[in-house]
This record gives structure tokens, C-alpha cells and sequence, in this order.
């Protein structure tokens, strides 16, 4: 395997980026605004078979590395998506959900220790605890005091999106990004479609309302998160070090709040700023501290 080169970074990478961060910072409000008209395990289900279909034909044989694919689609689909449109659903602050969700770096350094025995270092645990004081500061939020429900399924989804980038670790170097996505779009859409019916009744009765604004969503979510920010995020990781791309990712909750404080008008409180700070510090901690 050659070497990647690392390039100097320029207007078209600082492009991508913000294609990125804006599609996963906007991706937030998407999926609020289309569990408000389609049950989130039903819109769950659409976007996973819109990315199938549009995937499908670009994917390698996932035969030999079945096992892997569905660990990581029970990880990734019900775990980590499904409750996050459900979370999504259950509240009306987007912005806290998005904070919550970033909780996935520490939650993947925890089970990194207890799966693979990988011990943290000191700075690495500081970070980690600095992430948690922030949720819980979060979680007395004022504003926020009705919604313990949506954070608590929120955290449960950042808790599987951090055991889906340790499996990531387990799996084979030959298997690529989009086949990861495409393959777990594809086992995951049966999965989601039965858990759907079950909870949701029939996707025809609950579709029938649905008003084009429910539809864009799912597609936004769909192409600008899944594919083109996933495009443009893993094109920057191949241009340069992922320690000086990773840390670009703790803006996604900034622009999240900053587009539902516009979008949907949601108050963003000292108590929230505060929470926040201490947050990015800590997951900046984990991200760029070696293991000392």
C-alpha cells in the first residue's frame, strides 16, 4: 500500500470541509423536520433504502466480510440511526441532541479499554470526564428539562456510534468506506422496514400525508449526509492527516444550533455555551492527546 502523500491546504479543501460540516450540522434539522411528518423508524427506513439504491452498484462482494457488515449494521442502523431519528422525534431541541451525539468520541475511547484493552492515558481520561461534566450540565439545562427522555435515547445512539468505530477497527483494511455505508444500508433496510411496521403500522397509511417538505428532508438527509459530506469528508482524510482533519468535526453541533437558532428559533442559553466549551475541550483533549 503507497504511502499517502499530505498536501498543503488550499481554497478546495477548506471548500469540502465546509460542504461537510454544513451537510452533517444541517442533517440534524433534516431529520427533525422529517420525523414531524413520517414516524422516525419509517423515515429511518426510507433514507437507508434510498442510500442502498443509489450505492448498490458500486459496492464490492460482501460475502467474505459478512460477519463484519452485520455487526456493524446492528451497531450503526437500529443502534446509532434509529435512535437518533427517535430522539429526534421525542424532542423539540435540536441543538441539545446534537451536543449529545458528540459524546461518540468518548463513548468509543471507553469501549476501546473495554474491548480491546486499549488503557487511556491520563490527558485522554481528563477528556473524557470533561465530555460527560458537560452532558450533565446539559441535562439541568432549564430549557431542557422536559426533554430527558430525547437526551437519554440520544446518548443511548452516540453510545453505538462509538461501538461502530471500534468494530471499524476490527474490520479488514480492504473493505472501503462506501461499502461499509452501502452494505450496511442494504442489511440494515429490511431490519429497520419490520421494526417500523411493527411500532409504526404500514408505511402506505403513514405516507399518504406526507407533504414534499417530509420527502426533502429524507433526501437531504440522505444525499448531503450520507453521501456527499461522507464524500468530502473521506476525500480531506486522504489529503491529509486525520489529526489535523478530526478536530474540524467538533463544529458540527456549532452549526447545528447556530441553523436551528435560525431556523427554528431555539434559544441558546450561557448555560448552553458554557456545556459547549467544556465539551469541544474535552473531545479536542481526546482527539489529539498521544496515549499519555
Amino acid at each position: 500500500m503507497s504511502k499517502l502523500s499530505n498536501h498543503p491546504w488550499k481554497a478546495f479543501d477548506f471548500l469540502a470541509l465546509a460542504i461537510a460540516l454544513l451537510g452533517w450540522g444541517g442533517n440534524f434539522l433534516a431529520i427533525r423536520y422529517a420525523v414531524l411528518e413520517i414516524p422516525s423508524w419509517t423515515a429511518l427506513s426510507m433514507r437507508l433504502c434510498l442510500v442502498a439504491i443509489l450505492l448498490a452498484v458500486f459496492l464490492r462482494n460482501p460475502i467474505p466480510h459478512f460477519k463484519y457488515y452485520l455487526w456493524i449494521t446492528l451497531a450503526l442502523v437500529p443502534g446509532h440511526f434509529g435512535l437518533l431519528f427517535l430522539a429526534s422525534q421525542l424532542t423539540t431541541n435540536v441543538s441539545a441532541i446534537s451536543l449529545f451525539i458528540q459524546l461518540n468520541p468518548a463513548f468509543a475511547l471507553l469501549f476501546a479499554w473495554i474491548l480491546l484493552r486499549e488503557k487511556p492515558g491520563r490527558r485522554r481520561v481528563i477528556g473524557l470526564m470533561m465530555a460527560f461534566s458537560a452532558m450533565l450540565i446539559l441535562y439541568y439545562e432549564p430549557n431542557l428539562l422536559g426533554a430527558g427522555l430525547a437526551l437519554m435515547v440520544a446518548t443511548l445512539s452516540a453510545m453505538f456510534m462509538g461501538l461502530y468505530s471500534v468494530l471499524l477497527r476490527s474490520m479488514p483494511s480492504s473493505i472501503r468506506p462506501i461499502d461499509i455505508i452501502g452494505w450496511t444500508a442494504i442489511f440494515g433496510t429490511p431490519l429497520v422496514a419490520s421494526i417500523a411496521y411493527f411500532l409504526e403500522g404500514s408505511p402506505f397509511t403513514t405516507l399518504a400525508n406526507v407533504t414534499s417538505q417530509g420527502y426533502l428532508a429524507v433526501l437531504y438527509s440522505t444525499i448531503v449526509s450520507s453521501i456527499i459530506s461522507h464524500g468530502c469528508w473521506a476525500w480531506l482524510c486522504r489529503r491529509h492527516p486525520v489529526a489535523q482533519v478530526v478536530p474540524y468535526s467538533l463544529l458540527v453541533p456549532i452549526v447545528t444550533i447556530s441553523l436551528a437558532a435560525l431556523l427554528l428559533d431555539e434559544q441558546i442559553t450561557k448555560q448552553m455555551l458554557f456545556a459547549i466549551a467544556i465539551l469541544c475541550t474535552g473531545l479536542l483533549i481526546i482527539a489529539r492527546s498521544k496515549n499519555k
